[in-house]
């Protein structure tokens, strides 16, 4: 063979063979990184089937399980209603002193609800601390209807905000969550976090609201029971220093599910938990996550 012919094969070879072993290398270092990932991201044992925890201030993601698998959400799909209705008030294109006719289909809304009587109207700032504070489905139907003319008119609406907000993963029907025939609010536990992160930078307020345990309807003169009993628990098993927020939810098939928020110092943590077997679960899920990120530091 030419000698010239066999110096070039020779060199060819040789960086085959540096090509071939860099690949390998390569592959093993990326498959090392993802047990890394995977272990980093596991060391917290949840009975949530789905969960994440975020900064609320960077928006940096401390923790992930399954967060991005799209799943029933229940009345955590609330905070998008919440969040519509904070952006028309701010838009002055309604007031909290405005009067909210209840019509039947907002009256007959079964679930969490306060008593609302048909064909009666109530001050916006009524139904949206029931909302906020007691879950009401009754109330949600009424501001949905009320922005937007009807249920699935408002479902639009949140499905387009959805869009403008970057939730690549959600889709609503309703303003509640409930499940029906025609369907029911899914969105996956990233989702979740950024739109909590998102009601909570663009309207701080919030917080006010959902760190009552309790609050008095100024029209029905009603209590309503915050349903985040992390807020007032004796339980060291769910009691979380600093806790203060956000929404619960749960329907059969979403199971117990709970966006959380607490503040230490400058730090402030959203957790979420997605699909718990029962109720105390979202609440020591939550723990577990809030206190490793506030130890992390």
């Amino acid at each position: 063979m030419n000698r010239g012919i066999l110096l070039v094969l020779l060199t060819f070879a040789v960086i085959g063979y540096a090509f071939f072993h860099n690949e390998i290398s390569a592959w093993a270092d990326l498959e090392n990184e993802q047990q890394v990932v995977a272990t980093e991201n596991n060391h917290v044992n949840l009975d949530a089937r789905a969960a994440i925890l975020l900064d609320s201030h960077t928006g940096e993601v401390l923790y992930t399980k399954n967060a991005d698998t799209l799943y029933p959400v229940a009345s955590m799909s609330k905070m998008m209603t919440e969040y519509l209705l904070l952006e028309a008030v701010k838009e002055q294109r309604t007031a909290w002193t405005d009067m909210i006719p209840i019509s039947k289909n907002a009256a007959t809304t079964e679930g969490a609800r306060v008593n609302l009587v048909e064909g009666k109207a109530y001050p916006l700032k009524d139904l949206y601390e029931a909302m906020a504070v007691g879950s009401a489905n009754n109330a949600a139907v009424a501001i949905g209807e009320y922005l937007a003319g009807s249920t699935s008119a408002f479902a639009e609406q949140m499905n387009l905000k959805a869009v403008e907000l970057n939730l690549r993963s959600s889709q609503f029907v309703n303003a509640t969550g409930l499940g029906y025939d025609y369907g029911q609010n899914e969105m996956s536990a990233r989702d979740v976090g950024i739109l909590a992160y998102r009601l909570m930078n663009d309207f701080p307020d919030i917080i006010r609201v959902t760190s009552e345990p309790l609050i008095k309807l100024s029209s029905t003169k009603e209590t309503v029971q915050n349903t985040n009993v992390m807020l007032h628990a004796d339980d060291e098993t769910v009691r979380v220093d600093g806790i203060d927020g956000l929404k619960t939810g749960f329907t059969d098939d979403a199971g117990y599910c709970f966006t959380g928020t607490a503040q230490r110092g400058n730090k402030r943590l959203i957790s979420v938990v997605m699909g718990t077997k029962d109720e105390a679960a979202r609440f020591t899920d939550t723990k577990k996550l809030l206190e490793m990120g506030f130890d992390s530091e």
